[in-house]
């Protein structure tokens, strides 16, 4: 699919030919208006549900038909336009890779690539294997005895990309962006997030996985005493998730951010020899620390000091066994399914091929990437979308400017954070090689070997330049992101292609589309977390006092709205949580949509598609990426740990706050659409 340059979407909107007709008593010419389709433009008629009423839920009138078309698939706990476009990338990553395993290759990066993936499609061989492929982490395990054998097992699963009881990473230095640092943070919980193990609503869940211990550690050979080993591990993770943050807790950049060092983190934790750790690594002088969690540190030494080496081993075990099962025999990959059926209500296990696709492109992500780019992404691609950035940024600019709660001195400071947000697009410049070696029959060493050369990768990383320009999830990835240390943005190939983008569509389509996408990264750097980041990427305040007070009391009515919004019986949304998210969307579909208007100002005809004018086009753009359906165990998982509202929120409660929606649908003031209060900030 080839995409035309923006100035050709911007002039023909993508709708053909059309004439000017002169206006009459010889005046100027007017906009000529064409009705077409909604096809024609790019949206779709049947996803619809016409008998709703836009201005009470514009989310089922956008969404309705496809709701009532699209039944949840067995083997998922959502279903939604970004499944549709993931399905189609998986499919698409298959026939490169099918290709690539199916006769030698004179590129050995290539070769790398077939061979990783025929071995993970070899149930074959992994079920001949067993558990050796896992012998040189499981036999550490087995060997833990005292805090000494602990600490080395640890540091040889860290190393192996297993991080038990902590975590370990290297990123830019909050406070000096232009170094990396390392950072240690919460880890190892065998359940989703820590409120799994403290709240009732989620005793279900604790329950099933006690019982999947049980079964696991049966699976291991622990016969009687499974059960025992369960409890041990249930007791422990418990205890590690009461001093783990919550949710909201960790979206605060500065409480995030406790710098120390070798010497400090000693104090905080007497229990962990970390020079042994470090070295154990590969890095005894590690240099800069940053703890996320200081109550974490300062309470592992008691764990560590009172947790019996039983309980350790099993725990370890555990760790170990469950972020391998893919490499694992049949039994064990099995009873990891029985597990995740009880979290997310899913019904049956994805095909193998889904599953090895995936680990395939965690594994050797910029070889694939590059691959794909050359099949699925054309050249022009990259250029048309550069530009669409460049023209969301420049409306944002020019609102910015017109902030009546910001003072001069502060949007200034705004505005010269947005000029150096950078954005990377489609694929990276340079693309990552991977050294380590790949076996066509041994799966779990090829596995092994991959987290181990992507910790290695990262653990080197510690007092060095930052790499501003690394991207941080690979090409054919269908998503985006904004990254405040960098102050860059990234807008891989993989979303670049309906119903977010196509060259077939309508400025009014593609703006509300891959247009809110854009805007959305774009206000990240703005929202309350990125708002706490400079231009250079420091975690420094740049604001007046006033006008951070007003932008956190703009906040604070978001997070109460959407704290109103009941997705379960008696369950809402925690708008604290989403916060930043629900920022984003807000500022990136108004950014989007006064862009879109930018681009279609003095056009020569409007379209009018199916009765619906170019502002509603752009509306149920936005509506259409966003249909989705859950299961109401996943519903009820995501409102804990998801840091993005439910779809039907994000769409419905954003618009809610915009007076252009309720002007483009005629919606009543005082409708569930148009609200009396609403809440805005860019």
């Amino acid at each position: 699919m080839r995409l035309r340059p923006i100035a050709v979407l911007l002039a023909a909107a993508a709708c053909g030919p059309s004439s000017k007709p002169s206006a009459p008593g010889g005046g100027p010419p007017g906009p000529r208006t064409e009705n077409v389709s909604m096809a024609k433009v790019g949206l779709e008629a049947a996803s619809l549900d016409q008998g709703a009423d836009p201005c009470t839920d514009f989310f089922q009138y956008t969404c309705g038909g496809w709701l009532a078309a699209n039944e949840i698939p067995a083997d998922k706990a959502r279903y939604a336009r970004f499944t549709e476009i993931d399905d189609r990338k998986d499919k698409a990553v298959r026939a490169i890779l099918d290709e690539l395993a199916a006769a030698p290759q004179t590129d050995p990066a290539k070769q790398k690539l077939g061979d990783f993936y025929a071995s993970c499609l070899d149930e074959a061989a992994i079920e001949s294997r067993g558990l050796t492929g896992l012998a040189p982490l499981l036999g550490a395990v087995d060997k833990v005895k005292d805090n000494k054998t602990l600490l080395a097992a640890v540091a040889l699963l860290h190393k192996h990309g297993v991080f038990a009881v902590w975590g370990l990473g290297t990123e830019a230095d909050f406070a000096d962006s232009t170094t990396n640092i390392v950072y240690l943070d919460t880890s190892g919980l065998g359940l989703p997030e820590r409120d799994f193990y403290v709240k009732d609503e989620f005793a279900p869940a604790r329950k099933a996985y006690q019982e999947h211990l049980a079964r696991l550690f049966g699976l291991l050979g622990k016969g009687k005493v499974s059960a025992g080993l369960a409890t041990d591990v249930m007791a422990l993770e418990t205890r590690l998730a009461k001093l783990t943050r919550t949710g909201v807790e960790r979206r605060n950049p500065v409480a995030m951010y406790n710098p120390t060092d070798l010497a400090g983190l000693t104090k905080q934790a007497p229990g962990v020899d970390w020079t042994a750790y470090f070295t154990a690594l590969g890095n005894a002088t590690p240099g800069k620390i940053a703890v996320t969690t200081p109550d974490f540190m300062s309470g592992l030494s008691a764990v560590l000091a009172e947790t019996k080496p039983d309980a350790w081993r099993a725990y370890l075990t555990a760790q170990v066994v469950s972020r391998n099962a893919l490499a694992l025999p049949r039994a064990f990959d099995d009873e990891l399914f029985k597990l995740e059926q009880a979290l997310s209500g899913v019904e049956s296990r994805p095909e193998r091929w889904k599953r090895c696709v995936q680990s395939t492109s965690f594994a050797l992500s910029e070889i694939l990437g590059q691959v794909f780019v050359e099949k699925h992404f054309p050249g022009e691609s990259k250029a048309t979308a550069v530009k669409l950035v460049a023209a969301i940024a420049d409306v944002m600019n020019e609102q910015m400017g017109g902030l009546d709660w910001m003072t001069a001195e502060t949007k200034v400071q705004a505005r010269g954070k947005l000029d150096r947000i950078e954005a990377l697009i489609g694929y990276p410049d340079t693309w990552r090689t991977y050294d380590f070696e790949v076996s066509r029959q041994n799966f779990s060493s090829n596995r092994l070997a991959a987290q181990a050369h992507e910790a290695h990768r990262q653990f080197v990383k510690a007092g060095k330049p930052y790499d501003r320009s690394e991207w941080l999830m690979p090409a054919f990835m269908v998503n985006a992101y904004y990254n405040p240390l960098a102050n860059n943005t990234a807008l891989p190939a993989g979303i670049l292609q309906p119903p977010f983008f196509a060259a077939g569509r309508s400025v009014a389509a593609n703006l509300g589309g891959i247009g809110m996408v854009v805007g959305h990264e774009l206000t990240h750097g703005f929202d309350d977390q990125g708002a706490q980041f400079d231009a250079q990427g420091n975690l420094k305040n740049w604001w007046q006092a006033a006008d951070l007070a007003a932008f956190q009391s703009k906040g604070q009515c978001l997070a109460k709205q959407y704290s109103s919004f009941e997705v379960l019986p008696g369950k809402h949304v925690n708008g604290e949580l989403t916060l930043g998210e629900t920022i984003a969307d807000l500022g990136g579909i108004k950014h989007a949509f006064l862009a879109y208007r930018a681009l279609r100002a003095g056009a020569d005809t409007v379209f009018v598609a199916d009765g619906l004018s170019e502002d509603q086009q752009f509306f149920v753009a936005v509506g259409q990426a966003w249909c989705s359906k859950d299961r109401p165990e996943e519903a009820l998982k995501r409102l804990t740990d998801d840091v993005h509202s439910p779809p039907k929120w994000r769409v419905n409660g954003s618009l809610r706050n915009l007076p252009e929606f309720a002007t483009a649908f005629g919606c009543k003031a005082g409708a569930a659409m148009a609200p009396k209060e609403t809440c805005t900030i860019w």
